[in-house]
Parts: structure tokens; C-alpha cells; sequence
């Protein structure tokens, strides 16, 4: 567990500290675009303290393979996405940096941020959904060295799918499907287990959250099937061609009213869930399922 050393920006120095009340919605991501040696969490968080060489640039944490610096509250805003004194990215998303100094060890600091990450999560109920890179608010190249993978970054902070295996009756599901054996034989339960796509008894979050569901016989789980699902978020509404809350993945938008004819399934995505779902012509796509963002009717 790395060390948090908060050193606030004072309140004085306003064009790193802003100082507007804030209530975070998102986590933004950055990297540093720092090679020079030493030029760690302390160095950068010097350089604000010193007034960032005149520049109107603030954020909220610098991460390195050693420690972690807190330059504001997450109860205030910092100047860090680039869109502008009212964007969603600079008044309502915590920023942190990621050190890439050529004398420390990225990929370890890399970790170290997908902790502190997890831990604000939790801290402030933001889903992995609004776990975003500096490009989705400005454009710029920025995390430059984590965008190529962005998925594998998102995919490290979630865990192990097969980590995050549901319960049924106090046991996972690999438990479940080894103590049926008193009633079923082997061959039985390796063929209900590859109806569902577990492989050894052991698949995907999705997938054992689909397996559960027919264990419990949840009709409820299944009522959206077939049904239309249209968007109420006043905004335009990312739809996307996998099942991932990526931005390489997003292919298209939709405004309020508009949505989806066909419902084919729920999937856990992540820490959320999201609609598979066919167009008029057949195609399929995955929408939020979300019913702060969607209606099904």
C-alpha cells in the first residue's frame, strides 16, 4: 500500500488551487510527460507549490512507484482536463498524475494509481464507468503511455473476472457446481457447466451471474428480454460494439427518446451492467442498463 502525504496547494494560490466546491463524478486520468530522472510525485508536486511556472494548472494527485502526493481536497476542484472554467472534466472529476521519470519504475506506479483509484472509488461511489482519460475531455494524447491499453488498465482495476464470482447459498458458484455431484455425475455437470460457457466450472463475471440466475429460477432477472430500451439522459448517450465501457468501443449516440427496439440480454460490464441489444436491422449493440440513464418499456 503506497503512502498518501497530503500537501495542499495553499488556498492563496489560486491558479493552482481554484478552490470551487466540488462533489467528484468522475476519476481523470493522466501521465505526466515527464521522462527527466527525479522527476517523481515529490518533484511535481513542488512544481505546483512553486506556481507551476506560471501556468493555470492544477490537479489532485501525483502518483509514483514510491509514494503518492495529495495536492487538493477531492471536495474542490483543480484546473487539469482542458475543457474549459465550466467543463464537466475540471468541476466534477478527481485528476491524477502518473509519473513516467525515466529513473523510476512505471509499471509500478501504474499500480500504485490503480490503488489510490479503487480506493476513491469507494470513497466517493464512482462506477468504473467514469473512470476516464484525459482525451475524453479535451482531445489530448493523454494518458499517452496507458491509451493504447486503456481496456487492460480498466481491466487491472476491476480484478480478475473470475474473481468476482456471485454467491449461491453462501458458495460460488464453482462450489455449487462440484456439490451437485452427489446428484448429477461428472459428465452431467461438465455439460451444464458448458451450456453456460464455464470453463472447469470457472467463467466470466457475466457469465456466472447468467448461470445463477437460472440456478434461482429469477424470473424477475429476465423481464426486460425482448422489451424496447431508449434513453432518458438529457445528454447523448454512448452505445457501444462490445460489451465495455471503453471509449475505442463507442459507436455511436443517443438523445432522450431514442434507443433500441429489442432487448437479448443483461451482462455485468465491469462494476456495471449494460443492455445487449439488437437494432431494427439485426445488429447488435450494448447500451447501459443503467435506469438512471434508460427506460425499458
Amino acid at each position: 500500500m503506497p503512502k498518501i502525504i497530503k500537501d495542499f496547494i495553499p488556498a492563496s494560490q489560486k491558479e493552482q488551487r481554484p478552490g470551487y466546491a466540488m462533489v467528484p463524478l468522475y476519476l481523470t486520468i493522466h501521465n505526466t510527460a515527464n521522462t527527466s530522472e527525479g522527476a517523481d510525485a515529490e518533484m511535481h508536486n513542488q512544481y505546483l507549490h512553486n506556481g507551476a511556472g506560471g501556468r493555470t494548472v492544477g490537479w489532485h494527485y501525483t502518483v509514483d512507484d514510491k509514494e503518492i502526493y495529495q495536492h487538493l481536497p477531492t471536495n474542490e476542484n483543480g484546473w487539469h482536463a482542458g475543457d474549459g472554467e465550466n467543463g464537466t472534466g475540471n468541476r466534477r472529476s478527481i485528476a491524477i498524475e502518473i509519473c513516467e521519470n525515466s529513473d523510476g519504475d512505471f509499471r509500478k506506479a501504474t499500480k500504485n494509481a490503480q490503488w489510490l483509484i479503487k480506493k476513491l472509488m469507494k470513497e466517493h461511489k464512482i462506477p468504473i464507468s467514469r473512470i476516464v482519460t484525459h482525451k475524453h475531455w479535451s482531445g489530448k494524447n493523454c494518458p499517452r503511455k496507458l491509451l493504447d491499453d486503456w481496456k487492460g488498465f480498466i481491466d487491472e482495476i476491476n480484478g480478475a473476472s473470475n474473481q468476482e464470482v456471485d454467491n449461491y447459498n453462501g458458495h460460488s458458484i464453482v462450489d455449487y457446481l462440484n456439490s451437485i455431484g452427489k446428484n448429477a455425475s461428472f459428465r452431467a455437470r461438465r455439460r451444464y457447466a458448458a451450456q453456460y460457457g464455464i470453463r472447469g466450472y470457472r467463467g466470466t463475471a457475466s457469465q456466472n451471474l447468467t448461470l445463477l440466475h437460472s440456478m434461482r429460477g429469477d424470473s424477475q432477472k429476465a423481464s426486460y428480454i425482448g422489451k424496447r430500451v431508449e434513453s432518458k439522459h438529457a445528454g447523448q448517450l454512448r452505445f457501444y460494439n462490445k460489451p465495455s465501457w471503453s471509449d475505442k468501443y463507442v459507436v455511436g449516440y443517443l438523445k432522450k427518446g431514442y434507443g433500441f427496439p429489442t432487448i437479448v440480454a443483461k451482462l455485468k460490464v465491469g462494476n456495471g451492467y449494460q443492455y445487449k441489444v439488437k437494432n431494427s436491422k439485426g445488429n447488435v449493440y450494448y447500451v447501459t442498463a443503467s435506469n438512471q440513464y434508460v427506460r425499458v418499456e
